[in-house]
């Protein structure tokens, strides 16, 4: 079988199951050892598939991710999503703007909680959605804007998306994680102007509304501040200590995890039940990651065999030569990608495509992943699948069209500012990593 006829075998391989409704590891998996067999011969697979299959599983990158897991998933049985709003909205004070940008503020704590885009969109959407609603923005408005702060997960540290990317582009994830801050905080600005300006309310509504009852119970508001100031202090011992050089990103994630499992039973948030789910949904998902690392790593092995990064760099010499154009183009594939696909799946299946065009053209690796990561998280808010925006509308029970719409006005403006405040001013992604000792 002729070179070309290799190529468009595992491509029609990777289409037709990933249409099927195959895991997208299986697809990678299957499509890498088929295309290995075909070019390479049988005999190969002995020397190759094992070994790549236990470089990836034993690389010390991946081994902070379940320690991230288990420290999300802690905070996560422990109800704090439920008290982080609560806080805002009390600070809000029960009116209509403070308390939509409560829950942006709330959507960027969560991001350094959960890590999951689609979890923090529909948890807000059904914690923030009706109290949104009751100071006077519309439903669909409602939902939106808690599908807009959930995507902020996907920038704001501890990202799983962040983590995957530095695990297959072998960049520092602390770096990565100190270099996300900057752009995130800026996400979060465009986001609060976005909501001055374009915040659909309802025809005389009354701003003001007090919220349930429950709100001014004082044992559930101390409960309440107490699990805020626990999540903040948590933030700023882990992240401070990575800035700080204190620890390496592995031990803070350690040291995460087990502040979260004794601050969460100090505090009589979790049981021994809450413990064990909170053990099994890391490892689940810890599992999911390694096995779609290790799927991409057998992929990665067959695009170096085919030499198709390289013929691809030759043809996208003219781009090479212009960074700018060429981060633009990679952007614009990227956003319409995140359109469609989910984040962890576009970055698997990109990465050894565009990695080798990214380093030709000089690009810093860091700011390139800061960048790439943002961008899918707008993808998710855009149709025609917009996963994002999807899961918070489905969490709210309400049709996914209308809220689609603010979604793509907050997106399409963040977009424009901070893509071209990151081209203009490399530094807001460069400038703390090359100080983090």
């Amino acid at each position: 079988m002729s070179k070309d006829w290799i190529i468009w075998a595992v491509t029609l391989w990777i289409v037709v199951f990933m249409i099927a409704g195959q895991a997208v590891a299986t697809c990678l998996l299957g499509a890498g050892i088929l295309g290995i067999m075909l070019w390479m011969g049988p005999g190969v697979l002995n020397g190759i598939v094992g070994q790549d299959a236990f470089y990836t599983a034993s690389t010390y990158t991946l081994s902070i991710i379940p320690l991230y897991l288990l420290m999300a998933q802690l905070l996560l049985k422990g109800g704090v999503i439920v008290d982080l709003f609560r806080v805002g909205h009390r600070i809000a004070g029960y009116r209509r703007f403070p308390l939509g940008v409560a829950t942006l503020i709330t959507g960027g704590l969560l991001g350094a909680v959960s890590g999951s885009g689609t979890a923090s969109a529909a948890a807000l959407a059904t914690l923030a959605g009706p109290e949104l609603q009751r100071v006077g923005y519309t439903r669909s408005f409602s939902v939106a804007l808690a599908a807009i702060s959930g995507s902020l997960s996907v920038i704001i540290p501890p990202s799983l998306l962040i983590m995957i990317y530095g695990s297959l582009t072998e960049t520092p994830i602390g770096h990565l994680f100190i270099g996300s801050v900057g752009p995130g905080l800026l996400c979060i600005l465009v986001y609060v102007g976005c909501l001055y300006f374009f915040g659909d309310v309802v025809p005389g509504a009354e701003d003001g509304v007090r919220g349930d009852q429950e709100e001014e119970d004082p044992a559930a508001t101390r409960r309440s501040v107490s699990a805020f100031i626990f999540v903040v202090a948590l933030m700023v011992v882990v992240f401070g200590g990575i800035y700080g050089g204190i620890v390496t990103v592995g031990e803070a994630g350690a040291l995460g995890a087990f502040a979260a499992f004794v601050g969460m039973i100090a505090m009589r948030r979790v049981g021994l039940g809450d413990i064990g789910r909170a053990l099994v949904d890391s490892v689940k998902v810890s599992a999911m990651l390694l096995m779609l690392l290790i799927a991409a790593q057998i992929f990665s092995r067959f695009m170096s065999f085919s030499r198709l990064p390289t013929e691809l760099l030759h043809f996208a010499e003219p781009l090479v030569a212009s960074p700018t154009l060429l981060i633009l183009v990679l952007m614009f594939g990227l956003f319409l990608a995140g359109m469609v696909l989910e984040e962890v799946t576009i970055i698997v299946l990109s990465i050894p495509i565009v990695l080798p065009m990214v380093q030709a053209a000089g690009v810093d690796l860091i700011w390139f992943g800061v960048i790439a990561c943002f961008v899918i998280s707008l993808g998710l808010l855009t149709p025609p699948v917009g996963l994002v925006a999807f899961s918070a509308a489905t969490a709210a029970r309400t049709p996914v069209g209308p809220v689609f719409r603010p979604c793509m006005l907050f997106s399409s403006i963040s977009a424009f500012v901070v893509v071209a405040a990151m081209m203009l001013f490399p530094g807001i992604a460069t400038w703390l990593p090359s100080h983090l000792n």
